[in-house]
């Protein structure tokens, strides 16, 4: 996929409502950032980070790929004092420790088979009694299901992904001394991506989260370094 197509799938019917519920549990996995320092390793195009950190006083996107940079650049030109976007690997990250009040990724890990060195660049960056949030896709989802499906037969963006569950991750980040406290989903509408069914979406979203809440398509985890 180009740095363009993947941009792009955010402003089709399905991305936008996607994006809107996975930004809101992001959004409370965080907490209150105001005033903060936030940094997000993996930041792609800059879509979450430039929306999650509108009122926070230091804000650091970092990602391997420069074109996918040069997106986020372009996305924050009017707040480009504010927004500070680095070119580096997100396993060695060239900042001091105990850099920002809340550090998170969003759908970096399942591309990694061993996330451990991710997170714990992420807890190192991050200073103590501050946030660490991670937001991935969801095993258990159908959405991943279909995609590990597709994935059998070379098909999709993600067909070498890894897939993640959040004790998992939250294992790693207890034995690095961080102490969890929010472990939240979203997404749990169907994924079709039509433009006149933002009804059905909505209506299906509603139902799955109270009748199906450990099956939503992204998950949130949040803890406290200490």
């Amino acid at each position: 996929m180009t740095v363009e197509g993947y941009d792009a799938w955010y402003d089709s019917p399905l991305g936008k409502f996607c994006f809107a519920a996975e930004s809101a549990l992001l959004r409370r996995g965080m907490g209150e950032i105001s005033r903060s320092s936030v940094l997000e390793v993996g930041c792609g195009t800059g879509r979450f980070l430039s929306a999650l950190a509108t009122n926070a006083s230091t804000v650091v996107g970092v990602d391997r790929d420069r074109a996918m940079l040069e997106v986020a650049r372009q996305r924050t030109t009017q707040n480009a004092t504010r927004f500070t976007w680095m070119q580096a690997d997100a396993v060695s990250v060239p900042l001091p420790d105990s850099s920002f009040d809340a550090v998170f990724e969003s759908t970096l890990l399942c591309l990694q088979q061993n996330p451990t060195p991710i997170l714990d660049e992420m807890i190192r960056l991050c200073r103590r009694g501050g946030t660490v949030v991670i937001g991935e896709l969801n095993p258990l989802s159908p959405w991943q299901l279909w995609r590990r499906a597709k994935a059998r037969f070379g098909i999709g963006y993600f067909r070498n992904a890894y897939w993640h569950t959040p004790q998992q991750l939250m294992r790693i980040l207890e034995h690095t001394g961080c102490a969890p406290r929010f472990v939240g989903r979203a997404v749990f509408s169907i994924p079709i991506n039509r433009p006149n069914l933002a009804t059905m979406r909505k209506v299906t979203d509603a139902v799955g989260k109270r009748l199906w809440p450990c099956f939503g398509a992204y998950y949130v985890v949040a803890a406290e370094k200490r």
